[in-house]
């Protein structure tokens, strides 16, 4: 059963040790390991199929090998299409269990180790051209109030201009802001600190938000229409209204803007390691991939400038 607040409970059939080192496991991921809501819960949900197939099976989680691993998957499979990547994740999951398990010698090997993560092709980021990025920066909702045009226009100009996660927008607090509004200070993954700056363009339609936004209690930066906190459901309600009006046929997502962000900077010359700091990746191999769309649009500069690129 999962509750409202993404908390993954085991079924009542489960042994009282594998609830046990259920919470154990709980606990690691959410105070060593600092994961996100989101990923806590994927990989408790992951454990508990888990552990829901060893109570079908009459399997030991203790005691698994490669086969137990591998029948688990086929039977994952055959009620259910799953694709690579889906595999690695739940693959994953179960290792970094077992790791945690072999860490507290509970069990003499990591079972896992020698199993094989499917291979899977990395998708490249999806951004928005520079012709699209301006006609969702510019659009003027004629429905809505000037005052919920103002906020929206400030969401979109702050998720372009600064490359935010959309929990990161939702939890910006008022306080964390500098008196100029160029920079904010957020909370990234795993409780990772860092400033983002704000672009001229942003930080005028941010203050023509706060104006309008008065003194309202809630410390965080951007509101409901009922004054409360903005939720991250909100946000991509707030974007895919803003497609729905314009017409547009691609998605307008947080995540695309945070996209768009890094390869117009990448396209600008900008350093692969300052582009990292700036989206708060822990992995520089997480900020490369949008090198790859980089190069993509260098190729096609190249094609169409060059006399002899193409005949």
């Amino acid at each position: 059963m999962v509750t409202s607040n993404l908390e993954v409970q085991l079924p009542a059939h489960v042994s009282s040790e594998m609830s046990e080192y259920f919470k154990m496991y709980r606990t690691y991921l959410k105070i060593e390991k600092n994961y996100s809501e989101h990923t806590l819960f994927a990989y408790l949900r992951d454990l508990k199929f888990f552990f829901e197939f060893c109570v079908k099976e009459e399997i030991d989680f203790l005691s698994i090998d490669v086969l137990d691993i591998r029948a688990y998957f086929a039977d994952l499979k055959a009620n259910k299409k799953l694709d690579k990547r889906t595999q690695s994740r739940k693959l994953s999951s179960l290792r970094t269990f077992y790791k945690f398990l072999f860490r507290e010698e509970k069990i003499a090997a990591n079972p896992i180790l020698s199993v094989s993560f499917p291979r899977t092709k990395k998708k490249l980021p999806k951004n928005f051209t520079p012709i699209e990025t301006e006609d969702i920066l510019e659009y003027n909702h004629e429905e809505k109030s000037s005052s919920l045009n103002r906020r929206d226009k400030a969401i979109v100009e702050i998720l372009y201009s600064t490359g935010l996660r959309v929990f990161e927008l939702v939890n910006a607090k008022l306080g964390d802001l500098n008196e100029e509004l160029t920079s904010l200070k957020v909370m990234g993954k795993r409780r990772k600190e860092r400033f983002v700056f704000i672009g001229d363009e942003a930080r005028s339609a941010l203050k023509d938000y706060l104006d309008e936004r008065g003194n309202a209690k809630a410390e965080e930066i951007f509101l409901n229409q009922r004054g409360g906190k903005l939720t991250t459901r909100g946000i991509r309600y707030i974007l895919s209204e803003r497609r729905s009006v314009m017409g547009m046929e691609k998605a307008i997502t947080p995540h695309k803007f945070r996209h768009t962000f890094a390869t117009d900077l990448l396209n600008a010359g900008a350093d692969i390691r300052a582009v990292q700091e700036l989206l708060g990746h822990s992995s520089l191999s997480s900020t490369q991939v949008y090198l790859s769309v980089s190069r993509d649009r260098l190729k096609e500069v190249y094609r169409n400038a060059h006399p002899h690129a193409k005949k």
